[in-house]
């Protein structure tokens, strides 16, 4: 970490200007390929896990508190310091930390299902906390890899922060449409599993989980279009009370993921 500069006023600054665009717009960080982060425990996480942190805005205080273990983490990071005033402008929660960060944006890490592989596609959520929070739980229960499909931005201040680090960490995979997806899950041994809310599917807990196997989780408010889970080879179903129809996204998918984990042995 270079010697800090100082900034106590200034919210028309290239830097703080370009982290609040990236802190409020999708389209804007595909555009930049960047990233904006909040808080001491996701920027040190990002940097433990290789993200390119190319600009720190750190208060006074969190340079006191936290900038050695940053400073650590990271040698190359252009650093500014900002007043509290700004620093409460700039924030995305109300009890901020005063450790702002922004990075390059990771590459896909994962590669498409493998034979002995569990793994997930999301399809089509959109809710950033139920994306963090399945990205949390995945890597919780050593899920082989996450597949979004037209999802909401993992970059999302919600999704980074409901993830606690894990977006960083677990193997992710952005696919562009399903039918490849599908073929190359076909061609590898790879048994695709719809959830499904269907009373008449087969029940989560009494079907066997396959060896090589991938859940498909779909939108929020209306589930996976019925061609998609027509198209997987079979249709799985939570079973629930007469007087409940769903669950939450992120609920649902971390009673798959831990199906998973029981029947590979993961974490059982």
């Amino acid at each position: 970490m270079t010697d800090a500069e100082i900034l106590q006023t200034g919210t028309k600054n290239k830097t703080v200007l370009n982290f609040s665009h990236l802190n409020r717009s999708r389209s804007f960080r595909e555009k930049q390929g960047a990233f904006a982060m909040e808080g001491f425990r996701l920027v040190l996480d990002a940097m433990q896990s290789g993200a390119d942190v190319q600009a720190l805005l750190l208060t006074e205080k969190a340079q006191a508190q936290y900038g050695d273990a940053l400073r650590e983490a990271s040698a190359s990071a252009r650093v500014l310091l900002i007043s509290d005033a700004l620093a409460k402008e700039i924030a995305d929660t109300e009890t901020a930390q005063g450790v702002f960060a922004i990075a390059r944006m990771l590459p896909d890490s994962a590669d498409l299902p493998q034979k002995g592989s569990r793994s997930m596609l999301l399809h089509c959520v959109q809710d950033p906390a139920n994306l963090g929070a399945v990205l949390r739980t995945a890597e919780a229960l050593g899920t082989d890899g996450i597949y979004l499909y037209q999802c909401c931005d993992i970059y999302n201040p919600k999704t980074l922060r409901s993830s606690m680090g894990a977006w960083a960490r677990i193997p992710l995979r952005r696919i562009r449409e399903t039918e490849t997806f599908f073929s190359h899950c076909a061609a590898n041994g790879i048994c695709t599993c719809a959830a499904v809310v269907d009373r008449g599917a087969e029940k989560l807990g009494s079907f066997p989980m396959p060896e090589s196997c991938c859940v498909l989780i779909g939108n929020e408010g209306n589930g996976l279009p019925r061609a998609v889970s027509d198209a997987c080879d079979v249709r799985l179903t939570i079973p629930m009370s007469p007087t409940s129809n769903s669950l939450n996204a992120a609920m649902a998918a971390g009673l798959f993921l831990w199906e998973m984990a029981k029947a590979g042995d993961t974490y059982a």
